[in-house]
């Protein structure tokens, strides 16, 4: 019985095939792989899916800044601005938020070393988000949000309503700006990396003809 599909379908080459069990039957050398071989294949894979989600990051922060939705926020934009905010920092910070968890075969996450091509404004803007993702947007922190339920009296009834902060609220106009410039400096970091690695690594990729059209 085929599993119901709820997603629009989107598959896209990145040049290394992330389903393992093909490798064993497409490429006999992936058997005698030497451990410091597989170990930049799993790096190199990272860098592929961190490319990804910088340029998702880059993406949305752009929308954001070219449709002045600050501007708009919260009468119009309140819903858009949001959403693409959650969206862009849940993209940016994946690459370095505990991956593959409890896999044998574990892909890293980016090590902390790319950041240096990030500035003082952007490393301060880096650590924001970092806690914005572990503390309101992936996860909904009791302390973070710091809930205080309150009594409202009406016209003598009583109301409870539950203070809290707006885990949701996103960053401002410059905090963007900032964002959406780390975002593309750590893509391009990730792909001169993957660029380091792909000499030593490509003997081990399936091969694929592609034939022009004319």
């Amino acid at each position: 019985m085929r599993r119901p599909t709820f997603r629009c379908s989107g598959l896209r080459p990145t040049g290394l095939p992330l389903n393992s069990s093909r490798w064993a039957v497409d490429h006999p050398q992936m058997n005698t792989i030497p451990p410091h071989v597989d170990g930049k294949l799993r790096q190199f894979k990272r860098l592929v899916l961190s490319y990804a989600d910088f340029k998702h990051a880059k993406l949305a922060a752009t929308y954001i800044l070219d449709e002045n939705l600050h501007q708009k926020y919260p009468q119009e934009s309140y819903v858009l601005l949001e959403a693409l905010n959650c969206s862009m920092i849940l993209a940016y910070c994946r690459p370095f938020s505990g991956n593959d968890a409890g896999i044998p075969a574990k892909v890293p996450d980016l090590p902390t070393r790319i950041l240096r091509v990030l500035n003082a404004e952007e490393r301060e803007v880096h650590s924001a988000v970092m806690a914005d993702r572990n503390k309101v947007l992936a996860h909904s922190d009791s302390d973070a949000l710091n809930l205080d339920p309150v009594i409202w009296q009406v016209s003598g009834h009583d109301i409870v309503v539950p203070y809290k902060n707006w885990g949701l609220a996103p960053l401002n106009h410059q905090a963007t700006t900032v964002f959406r410039s780390a975002a593309d400096k750590l893509l391009r970091a990730s792909i001169e990396e993957r660029m380091l690695l792909e000499p030593d690594i490509k003997p081990y990729f399936r091969v694929e003809a592609i034939e022009r059209a004319e």
